[in-house]
């Protein structure tokens, strides 16, 4: 009998997964550039290292977002690899979103059991303001995943003595 659970519940963890992918990729390109102030910033980021480094808005580097860099660096990253477009910025939020589904499952999954991570992914997956909030570029959809990475950072220490630096550093990513 266990056998045929596993397989089943893998396919049930892949259908949400997929579900999450198509909810927050499909159509995303029609989303232009989204919120303009941080498209701003990100192009101001590809031009010089200090603007990068400091988040700057503006091309002179005196003005910074007033978020956490790291989501923007990501965002810029991916604009840098892939060039600078409203998909390129979009891209690292809707990868982020579909990570969360998986990581969310696996916490609830270790506390819980299958069947609770499974509708705690699937809920994630479908809560509209997740939905919208990955397909956007302001950086809420990478500090869920950051926090939730250190969720089950926190929850891996909780079982095993020496993941307790890997808790902490996940905690402090989730700061940046």
């Amino acid at each position: 009998m266990r056998e045929v659970v596993r397989p089943r519940r893998r396919q049930a963890l892949a259908a949400i997964l997929l579900l999450a992918a198509l909810c927050d990729f499909y159509g995303l390109q029609r989303n232009g550039y989204a919120n303009l102030y941080h498209a701003a910033a990100i192009r101001s980021m590809l031009q010089s290292w200090h603007n990068f480094y400091f988040v700057s808005f503006d091309p002179g580097g005196f003005v910074s977002v007033d978020k956490p860099p790291l989501g923007f660096w990501i965002q810029a990253a991916s604009a840098k690899l892939l060039g600078f477009s409203g998909f390129s910025i979009l891209l690292p939020q809707a990868l982020a979103g579909v990570a969360s589904v998986g990581m969310l499952y696996l916490i609830v999954r270790r506390i819980f059991g299958a069947p609770a991570g499974l509708l705690a992914a699937l809920f994630l997956a479908l809560t509209p303001i997740s939905v919208v909030t990955n397909r956007n570029n302001t950086i809420d959809s990478l500090l869920v995943l950051t926090a939730l990475l250190a969720a089950y950072a926190a929850a891996s220490a909780g079982a095993h003595r020496q993941s307790r630096h890997e808790a902490a550093r996940c905690q402090s990513m989730t700061a940046l």
